[in-house]
């Protein structure tokens, strides 16, 4: 039996007894890896018929949401990417509309869309076209119309795209079963079905015949507007269990022990970096010439863990989608490699921990010069919905240029990925105690709150030598936790940098900065708002005007002095 999704899709529209068909519908059923990352789509647009180009807008949504959901990064949630694709369409309906037309109804339609993934089903809608689910005889209507009554019998839409600068969305989540099928529908065809007769014209075995009969029985119950409708038959989900999946990952063998001088795959091994428990981690030549690389091979411990295998394979598939200066990056190893390894770019230089070693009191300047090189790394992980989940100085190295990366991605949670079902637990925390957020340590989910939990830590250790706890922040000992300030250490340190550290390492999320660009701020920048009412620095506490004042009083005294000292002298 296939291990991939199988569909199978049908669809039909026709104008009815309207002189212009203003529906649009279409579908897309990738191959290879977008198949298993963005999953299969089908959306319907309906062209409200108040509007001036209805008919532009509905094409508009289905044409942009299928070009544009496959074009966002795989590593998105499918959430993410089709919410903000939706988005981006409905602010350009609405700024045609205001533009061709100057009163907001120029582009209109309803939208709702369909994208399955795995074995789920992740619904879109706005507006009155509809989203069932047929299982087992029973139909049920997965969205709800957005209407509004204006008086006695008459609706009108509340809510679909293009009317407002920005939209509201419904979201929803189902676990298919094979056998299942969705239907969507304009209002057109659904409004002149019963349900008996949706779900009798819906089962047809050919999804194509089932699509076009909730058509034309719609149409000969009578109805009077554009008529289009999609059939989803689900034939097959991809899941697996253990062994199958097992198979796949252990498709290539785990290398053997590498010793410097043995080639591999056209690489040369020049030395050993480290060797763990979990994995192994060379400099190795390419013997064409080119430039060193790192080659990491997994531990031989692991090789019938498929959770671990999972893992490791995913480092280099996060470094071949982060595209960062300061995010270690992937190489693609050959294309008839022997054994399971995976190749990073070389980066000469020591680990931040190294380099805190031989710098234990750095300059301020220099600790704000790395964590802002950090910073910028996490950016870029987080924008495409990954957490790093290992901060930690020894999973970042300084070139002999100074440029600052990250390394070591084998830990990272990817939103997109965990959408995928694996037999085995994916949301187990794998980072380092000592930089782990406490919600992560209690059981939590890692967030970018968590990473940027641990740049905190890093940044109060580079400015003390110490961490800002005691002790690892563990659950039965969270409520008894104290920080420890970062001038008991240092004194030389200002209160107002101290401030900045302890909000950057606070215990719980909400405390803590809400975005990188706040904490990088503030650490070069004081902030009064973290200081206690008369802590302030100087210059803050007192108002620019003042200090006009005060300058120009000092510019008289100085004067009257050096006017005493010139008549002394004589």
């Amino acid at each position: 039996m296939s291990r991939t999704l199988l569909l199978r899709l049908g669809q039909h529209s026709i104008a009815g007894r309207k002189p212009e068909n203003q529906d649009s519908l279409g579908a897309c059923y990738p191959e290879g890896e977008a198949l298993a990352l963005k999953g299969v789509s089908a959306v319907l647009a309906d062209g409200v018929s108040a509007s001036h180009d209805g008919r532009e807008a509905a094409e508009a949504c289905v044409k942009g949401f299928l070009l544009d959901y496959y074009s966002t990064p795989d590593t998105w949630s499918v959430e993410t990417a089709a919410s903000k694709v939706l988005g981006a369409l409905n602010r350009w309906l609405h700024g045609r509309s205001h533009n061709s037309h100057g009163d907001g109804r120029g582009l209109v339609c309803t939208f709702s869309g369909v994208v399955i993934k795995n074995n789920r089903a992740y619904i879109f809608h706005v507006g009155d076209s509809r989203v069932y689910l047929l299982r087992d005889g029973e139909l049920e209507c997965l969205t709800r119309d957005h209407h509004i009554s204006v008086g006695p019998g008459k609706q009108a839409l509340a809510r679909a795209m293009g009317v407002e600068l920005n939209v509201e969305i419904d979201v929803c989540r189902v676990r298919l079963q094979d056998g299942d099928r969705l239907v969507l529908t304009s209002d057109g065809t659904h409004s002149f079905l019963s349900p008996a007769n949706l779900s009798e014209c819906a089962i047809t075995d050919d999804p194509e015949m089932a699509a076009e009969l909730l058509v034309t029985t719609a149409y000969e119950n009578g109805s009077d507007d554009n008529l289009s409708a999609q059939v989803i038959a689900i034939d097959h989900l991809p899941a697996e269990d253990l062994e199958s999946h097992y198979e796949r990952l252990s498709a290539l063998p785990f290398p053997p022990p590498l010793e410097p001088g043995l080639i591999l795959d056209g690489y040369r091994i020049v030395r050993e970096i480290h060797a763990s428990t979990r994995s192994q981690v060379y400099k190795a030549a390419p013997i064409d010439g080119s430039k060193a690389v790192i080659l990491k091979t997994p531990s031989p411990n692991y090789s019938d863990d498929p959770g671990y295998i999972d893992r490791f394979m995913t480092e280099a598939w996060v470094a071949r989608r982060v595209n960062n200066a300061h995010v270690v990056k992937a190489i693609d190893p050959p294309s008839n490699r022997q054994c399971l390894y995976c190749l990073t770019e070389f980066v000469n230089g020591p680990t931040l921990r190294a380099w805190m070693n031989d710098h234990p009191q750095p300059r301020p300047a220099q600790v704000r010069d790395i964590v802002r090189q950090i910073a910028s790394g996490l950016r870029a992980l987080h924008r495409l919905e990954m957490i790093h989940q290992d901060l930690k100085p020894e999973n970042i190295v300084i070139d002999q240029d100074g440029t600052v990366k990250i390394i070591d991605l084998g830990s990272v949670r990817i939103r997109g990925i965990e959408e995928i079902d694996v037999p085995w637990d994916r949301d187990r925390y794998a980072g380092t105690a000592s930089y782990a957020a406490p919600e992560c340590l209690e059981g939590d989910l890692s967030t970018p709150a968590s990473d940027r939990y641990a740049l905190g830590v890093i940044a109060y250790e580079m400015l003390t030598g110490q961490l800002p706890y005691a002790r690892e922040p563990l659950p039965s000992a969270r409520k008894r936790l104290r920080y420890r300030s970062a001038r008991d250490v240092n004194p030389d340190l200002p209160k107002w940098l101290d401030a900045c550290l302890q909000k950057a390492v606070a215990l719980t999320p909400k405390d803590r900065y809400q975005a990188l660009s706040e904490f990088l701020h503030d650490l070069e920048h004081p902030n009064p708002k973290l200081l206690p009412s008369g802590q302030e620095p100087l210059v803050e506490r007192i108002p620019a005007d003042r200090w006009r004042f005060l300058a120009l009083l000092s510019l008289m005294f100085n004067g009257l002095l050096l006017v005493w000292l010139f008549l002394g002298s004589h």
